[in-house]
């Protein structure tokens, strides 16, 4: 549907699309987009000319128009053209899938108080997919960020409790009665799942009532879905109450009937499953919480979880249930030690360097059958009590098969007890290709420039001298003024960027598909960039291999000193951290990084800021291998549920902000453009300048 975007009720007219999923399929609709907005749009600005209509097609989009439109509103229309996709087949597949969970959100909002109506909700932000993912990270069928997840629920590298449609019910329920008694009215407070709190309490503040908010209040960030948020829910729960007059009978997902065994020591659901002759996707299915690290075998369930099992009534299965070997319960969570790649390293000299099997540290890191790994990636190191535990069955990346595996770690122990390293050479058949996505085919043009490129260290065939990859060249790294202007105008920028919920739920065609990307924003002089990335400007060239799915992050703390009889660790800031996720990972309050680092409350963080964290309460391996976990979980959670079409060039222009850029213009996220980029700093682009941005698409 080409429309209007404030004006819903002006259709311009109606295109046909194609699958977007088989292909070339968005590129054709894309293509038919952008024709129809050309067309709609050379009509406006003919009748903004004052030109009379002529012919059918001009007459009748004169006609949305009344007889005293003035030049300023075709002026308008010709900015508010928009395209809508038709939402028709995925909501009734939202229909069917909410039978399995509408009646006990119902409830679970009846017995918090709340209108059993705002069950409905879950249409709009996912249509009860509880695999939902979006680009910034929200996630479930309430579409849960992160930030706003971990006030309610357990968000974690092992559990994750927004996607258990039922716990993030709870969840919801909670975060709608606050939002409703903050702001005292539904329209508002259902807004706000969107817009979130703040940004509505200041809707309020400027504009007073809902519907002065809809038709008048204007901000940067209250844009067409935060608008229309309200508008949506009322639509979906009059379509999902009254489904048969829209999509005839429809066959509902019924509830899933469940046992619950809480558990009483942490175990490996691997186990548990063999013990119990039970399929490890049935298991996923049934604990949707649990993260695919638990079924790897990478990481144990937690001593407490309630783990939910099939419902059968026979003797047998409740006795194999009642007598689960007490050998499979273990004290504590499996443990890493978080390492860095050099140069020289490959998987079977890190291995051997740490006494741990080669089987053991591709299994612990997904690694693919060549074990390919880069130098400055992170990379766990099984501790000795965890080798044993790790999935027997693990499946290597490129669908590679255990026998290759396992060939590999025989090999691993025959060198091993020779005493001899492990040549490259050995670590593959003479088929077998680097796991390196060949995004550098879609590149369409290279930011040229110095420093590093994403190098591969881990080389499964010997190579000549000529064809070794150049080093890496050190890091150089700017220090920022704490009375730098332009940090305190990146603080109050901050302040205003997003909250609070992200909408997953219709999905639209954004309205840049006739346009070249472009960013209208303040001066780089004085409106700096947010989340600032302080490394040299990188160069790039044609044969360039970007994995994004591994982890360069710099994570480890670079040293450790005694302070008043207490250590205290030094680290650089990365990307997507706060001072609540070290305070998490410290086991310590937000508050007491902050006066260690004399930072005023309010004050935010920059990327590469230099930072002192305690280190009383964990140790250093234990805080590096939880914030290894944090980034893993980003790019595992993305590439879950998104894939990179191509690689695009963008020349900056005057005024860019990395933070819109990426929120914004590109709908990126903003760790993503970091890795495509990681020799760039951010907070010193220049016009002319050149950033790789990939381009995303959703997996079929």
């Amino acid at each position: 549907v080409i429309h209007d975007k404030r004006y819903l009720n002006r259709i311009y007219g109606v295109i046909d699309l194609v699958d977007p999923y088989r292909t070339g399929g968005r590129k054709i609709n894309n293509k038919r987009i952008k024709k129809a907005k050309k067309k709609y749009k050379s009509i406006l600005r003919k009748l903004l000319q004052g030109k009379a209509a002529s012919g059918p097609l001009e007459k009748r989009v004169a006609g949305l128009f009344g007889s005293d439109t003035q030049a300023a509103d075709f002026r308008l229309a010709l900015r508010n053209i928009r395209c809508q996709t038709g939402q028709k087949d995925r909501f009734r597949a939202g229909v069917i899938r909410s039978g399995a969970y509408l009646k006990k959100i119902k409830q679970i909002f009846r017995e918090a108080g709340l209108p059993e109506d705002l069950a409905y909700l879950p249409h709009v932000e996912s249509s009860f997919n509880p695999r939902a993912y979006s680009k910034f990270g929200a996630a479930g069928i309430w579409q849960f960020t992160r930030s706003t997840g971990k006030h309610y629920m357990k968000v974690g590298y092992t559990i994750d409790e927004r996607r258990d449609p039922i716990m993030s019910s709870h969840a919801a329920a909670k975060l709608l009665r606050h939002n409703y008694r903050k702001l005292e009215n539904w329209p508002m407070a259902i807004t706000a799942y969107n817009h979130g709190i703040s940004g509505m309490l200041r809707a309020r503040r400027s504009r007073g009532s809902y519907e002065n908010i809809f038709k008048r209040y204007r901000s940067r960030i209250f844009k067409f879905a935060s608008r229309n948020f309200y508008s949506e829910f009322l639509a979906a729960r009059e379509a999902a109450v009254n489904y048969r007059q829209y999509f005839g009978d429809l066959n509902l997902d019924t509830p899933i009937r469940t046992q619950e065994m809480v558990l009483a020591g942490y175990v490996s659901i691997p186990e548990v499953a063999q013990q119990l002759k039970l399929d490890l996707i049935l298991l996923q299915k049934l604990n949707p919480a649990l993260r695919h690290p638990v079924f790897r075998g990478q990481k144990y369930v937690p001593a407490g979880y309630r783990l939910q099992l099939p419902n059968r009534s026979d003797k047998d299965w409740q006795i194999s249930i009642a007598r689960l070997p007490q050998v499979l319960y273990r004290p504590n969570q499996k443990r890493s030690h978080i390492y860095t790649v050099r140069r020289g390293d490959t998987a079977g000299k890190i291995a051997k360097n740490h006494g741990v099997l080669l089987r053991d540290l591709i299994a612990a890191n997904n690694l693919d059958a060549r074990a390919t790994v880069y130098v400055d990636q992170n990379i766990r190191i099984p501790l000795p009590d965890n080798k044993a535990a790790l999935l027997a069955e693990h499946k290597p990346r490129n669908s590679e098969t255990k026998t290759k595996i396992a060939a590999l770690d025989s090999q691993s122990k025959e060198k091993k007890t020779a005493g001899h390293a492990i040549p490259e050479s050995n670590l593959l058949s003479a088929n077998s290709s680097k796991r390196v996505p060949d995004y550098a085919d879609k590149i369409k043009r290279f930011a040229i420039g110095k420093g590093k490129d994403l190098e591969v260290v881990e080389s499964n065939s010997l190579l000549n001298a000529e064809d070794e990859p150049e080093p890496n060249l050190s890091t150089v790294v700017a220090e920022i003024k704490s009375d730098n202007v332009q940090e305190k105008t990146a603080e109050k920028k901050t302040n205003s960027a997003p909250a609070g919920i992200d909408s997953g739920a219709m999905d639209i065609i954004a309205d840049r598909a006739d346009q070249a990307p472009k960013l209208q924003m303040a001066n780089l002089e004085t409106d700096p960039i947010q989340l600032v990335d302080l490394w040299q400007l990188k160069a790039t060239n044609p044969t360039l291999k970007v994995n994004p799915e591994i982890v360069l992050e710099q994570l480890a703390v670079k040293r450790v000193v005694t302070r008043r009889g207490k250590p205290v660790g030094a680290i650089q800031v990365e990307v997507e951290e706060t001072l609540g996720h070290y305070a998490e990972w410290l086991g310590t309050k937000a508050s007491q990084i902050r006066q260690l680092n004399g930072l005023s409350y309010g004050r935010t963080l920059h990327l590469n800021q230099k930072l002192k964290i305690p280190l009383h309460r964990v140790t250093k391996e234990e805080f590096e291998e939880k914030r290894f976990e944090y980034h893993q979980e980003l790019a595992e959670d993305f590439f879950a549920s998104y894939r990179i079409e191509k690689v695009l060039t963008y020349i900056i222009k005057r005024g860019d902000n990395v933070w819109t850029l990426s929120h914004q213009e590109f709908e990126v996220p903003l760790w993503l453009i970091k890795r495509y980029n990681a020799g760039v700093d951010f907070n010193a682009l220049i016009p002319s300048q050149e950033l790789l941005i990939p381009v995303i698409e959703k997996n079929a």
